[in-house]
Parts: C-alpha cells; sequence; structure tokens
C-alpha cells in the first residue's frame, strides 16, 4: 500500500466533515473529482484516487446523519437506483466469473495495468482491468446511494449545485492556470498528475495549447469540463443564480473551444442540437426568452465572425479550415483514429463471439461507451442500464417542488446527457466518474407523486418541506 501527500490531504479533509455539516462532505466529495489524474492511495495494481478515497468518508457522513435504511432507499424498486444495483451485480458477477468460464473463446484488447501503456489482442482472461473496475463499479453505486438519501435534507439541491458550481470554477481556473503556464514556459500542472497516465500536458496544435487542466490529455480534459459546462448553462437558462453559473458557462465553454479537442467539438455540436430542442420553459417562464435570445446572439456572431474571417483575413480562414480538418474530420483517419476503431470493432464481435452475454465487466478496452455497455456487460448489463437512464432523465417531476429543486434536477439531467454524449464518442472503460453519478442521484430522486410527509419529531425533512 502506498498513501501519498494527496491521500494524506484527503484523509485530513475526510476527518474534518466528520464533525461538520454535510454540506462539506458534499462541496468536499465534487471537489475531489477534478483530480483525475492525481494517485491518492496505491493498493497493488489498482490506484485510488483521491475521489475514490473520500468516498469512505462521504458514505460514513450519509450513513450517520441518513442511516441505512433511507440509504438503501435508494434502491426501491420503483426508484431508478434498483436498475443500477442491477447493472452492478451483473458487472461484478461478470467481473469475476465471466473471464474464467469463456477464457479463450475470443480475443480482446485488454484492460490490463501488467502490459504497461501497450493494448494489444489476446485471448479472453482474468487481468487486472476486472478487479478495478468491479471496484469503481462499486464505488460508484456508493456515490449515488449516499447523494441520493443526503439530498432529503433541506437544502440539500442548493449544496449541490454550489459545489458542482465550485466544481466546474476550479476546472475553469485549471485551465486558465495550464494556458498561462505554458506560455511562460512552465508546467505547474504536473504536480498534481501522480497517477500512472501517460501524460500529454504541454502538447500544441496549430498555434495553440492543448489544454489538459488537472488531467492527462485534452481529451480526458474536456470529457470533464463538458457536463460542467452545460450543467451551468442550463441553471442560467432557468435563472438559478445566473451570474454566477452564466459566468462560469462562458468561461467553460471558451475553454472547450481553445482546448483543440476533436471530442470537445463534437460533444458540443451534438449537445447544443440536444438543447435546440429542450423545454427549459417548464422549469422557469423566463427560461424560453433567454434562450431564445441566446441562439439569436450566438448565431448572429458566429456569422458575423465568419464573414469577418472569410472577407478579410482569408490566411485565418485557412489556418482554420486546416485546423478543423485535423481535429475533426481528420482524426478517423490518424493512426489514433484507427486504433480506436478497431478496438470498438473488435468489441462488437466479442459480443457476437458471447452470443450476447459479454466477456466481463473490465476485460476490454473500447473507444465508446456504447461499445462498453455491449462488450463487457452483454444484453443483461445494457437493459438494466438503460433503465437506470431512463428512468433517471426522463421520468416527470411534479411542479409542487420548489425552483431550487427543479432547476437543479433539470440541470443535472443535461449534464448526464453531455456526459454520455462524449462518452459514446471516446471512453475507453464503464466508470463515467463520481460526478456524473452525484448528478444522476439528483436527476433522479424527485419522485412524480408527492412524498409521504414525515413526522415533526423526525430530524429528517421531506422534500416538500420549502427552502
Amino acid at each position: 500500500m502506498q498513501l501519498s501527500l494527496f491521500g494524506v490531504a484527503v484523509f485530513v479533509i475526510g476527518l474534518a466533515t466528520l464533525y461538520t455539516s454535510y454540506r462539506g462532505a458534499v462541496y468536499a466529495m465534487a471537489a475531489c473529482c477534478l483530480f483525475g489524474a492525481t494517485l491518492a492511495l496505491g493498493l497493488g495494481g489498482i490506484g485510488i484516487m483521491p475521489a475514490q478515497l473520500f468516498l469512505a468518508f462521504f458514505a460514513v457522513r450519509a450513513f450517520n446523519l441518513a442511516g441505512g435504511k433511507r440509504i438503501a432507499d435508494a434502491f426501491s424498486l420503483d426508484k431508478p437506483g434498483f436498475w443500477l444495483l442491477c447493472t452492478c451485480i451483473w458487472g461484478v458477477f461478470g467481473a469475476i466469473l465471466l473471464p474464467r468460464l469463456l477464457r479463450g473463446s475470443t480475443l480482446v484488447f485488454p484492460v490490463d495495468h501488467d502490459m504497461g501503456g501497450s493494448v494489444l489482442l489476446q485471448p479472453l482472461g482474468p487481468v487486472s482491468g476486472n478487479l478495478s473496475q468491479a471496484f469503481y463499479c462499486v464505488g460508484d453505486v456508493v456515490v449515488y446511494a449516499c447523494m441520493y438519501a443526503l439530498l432529503k435534507y433541506r437544502g440539500a439541491y442548493r449544496a449541490l449545485a454550489s459545489a458542482v458550481l465550485l466544481l466546474a470554477a476550479l476546472d475553469v481556473s485549471a485551465g486558465i492556470i495550464d494556458i498561462g503556464t505554458h506560455a511562460v514556459g512552465l508546467d505547474v500542472m504536473s504536480v498534481i498528475k501522480t497517477a500512472q497516465y501517460a501524460d500529454l500536458s504541454g502538447e500544441e496544435m496549430g498555434g495553440l495549447v492543448r489544454i489538459t487542466g488537472t488531467f492527462p490529455e485534452t481529451s480526458a480534459f474536456s470529457t470533464f469540463t463538458l457536463p460542467l459546462f452545460v450543467f451551468c448553462l442550463n441553471l442560467w437558462l432557468v435563472g438559478y443564480r445566473p451570474k454566477l453559473s452564466g459566468a462560469i458557462a462562458l468561461g467553460a465553454g471558451a475553454l472547450l473551444l481553445l482546448s483543440t479537442s476533436g471530442t470537445a467539438y463534437v460533444g458540443l455540436g451534438a449537445y447544443m442540437f440536444v438543447q435546440l430542442f429542450s423545454r427549459p420553459g417548464r422549469v422557469s417562464s423566463d427560461a424560453g426568452p433567454r434562450k431564445r435570445r441566446m441562439w439569436i446572439i450566438a448565431g448572429c456572431a458566429g456569422l458575423l465572425g465568419s464573414l469577418y474571417v472569410v472577407l478579410f483575413l482569408p490566411v485565418v480562414a485557412n489556418v482554420l479550415t486546416d485546423f478543423v480538418n485535423t481535429t475533426v474530420f481528420g482524426k478517423a483517419d490518424s493512426s489514433s483514429g484507427v486504433e480506436r476503431m478497431s478496438w470498438n470493432t473488435q468489441g462488437v464481435t466479442n459480443f457476437f463471439d458471447t452470443y450476447g452475454i459479454g466477456v466481463g465487466l473490465g476485460s476490454i478496452r473500447t473507444s465508446s461507451f456504447l461499445v462498453v455497455l455491449l462488450a463487457n456487460l452483454g444484453i443483461v448489463g445494457v437493459v438494466c442500464y438503460a433503465l437506470f437512464l431512463g428512468k433517471s432523465m426522463f421520468s416527470s417531476v411534479a411542479e409542487h417542488y420548489p425552483f431550487t429543486e427543479r432547476a437543479v434536477c433539470y440541470a443535472a439531467r443535461h449534464g448526464m446527457i453531455a456526459t454520455l454524449i462524449v462518452a459514446s464518442i471516446s471512453a475507453g472503460v464503464f466508470e463515467l466518474g463520481s460526478c456524473f453519478y452525484l448528478l444522476a442521484a439528483a436527476a433522479g430522486a424527485l419522485p412524480a407523486r408527492s412524498p409521504r410527509r414525515v413526522p415533526a419529531r423526525e430530524v429528517w425533512v421531506p422534500q416538500r418541506v420549502q427552502e
């Protein structure tokens, strides 16, 4: 076991949150998600990041406040969490047994730390990825259940929104620091990138630095930043703390445009298509006009900017055209694109070779979350996880809930959609991160019917209590 300096810091913060309000635990849990490339604790072949290490304290705090019964309520038959639990049980079962039962039945690109950075085709069998992905899957379920339980407290939705806004602000700050330090020839962010990932910080494309922030590469930064941008954007649209959420959304959006990441550009384009058909007016009457103004201003600015560049700066137009071709359209023809496409092709082959059972969680690496679900979890896992997502993002929410709860629920659902979009583009494993499951808890915690009133003698506060 290897405990790093960052792990010590997490322990100290975790112990402090055990004696403070639950809000402190929520803030710390969200902030730890930023350090996705920082090793806090090493356990053999498994690297424990700050978010996973702090989860132990987060779970203890939630259990002390809510009790096991209310945490278990997240997995009731009528709740989205039931299907997440089913996915987890099937995933852990598959990670332990399927690579052994189906050993050698198909060729896979394994998730194996013993192979270092190389990804080579080899016969199916147990690998370190089975253990690590099963561990992360159980941790994500715990994150979801604990956050779901804490959301029953008065003001919990406001606390979660503030925590995610803090996380987004820290992420934007890290991106700005990355750009600034690169301009003066420094590499400050490498201090926190201690996990065993290939560090691609400091690279340039078209004269622009490839922004990585606290992550090892620009694709990971974009995958993490886009859902935060979407969450803040939708809070601004519905009018929840519009100055703060709007400013953070503007900063995150600018960094995504400057990131030189094809994942960011494709993800932004796909999500804005979703945003075009969204209905924020169901949360706030001011959201509809604000959304129309946003599209009009963005459309006019984009059109005028394009005309100016084409007419007066033709050299810049040629550079931008080459830049887009390199980052988006030419990505599939690059060596990296060809390699990732072969991972996806082999993943689909693994699904059919196992007759839809799957090869077991963590057995293979792909380049799309959709293929991850098919190849790792098979038909059973796909159905369970699809039901979890559907009940979380598309179930109706009663209008009697306070504005804050409905606003945060709405923004969280769009944050989930953005995460799934970018994960479908580039995710190699099943683990989507603790931040996704914090948002998922907020997205699915408001039932369509009025919750049962709790006797006044209990400390627990039902969701109907006005803030």
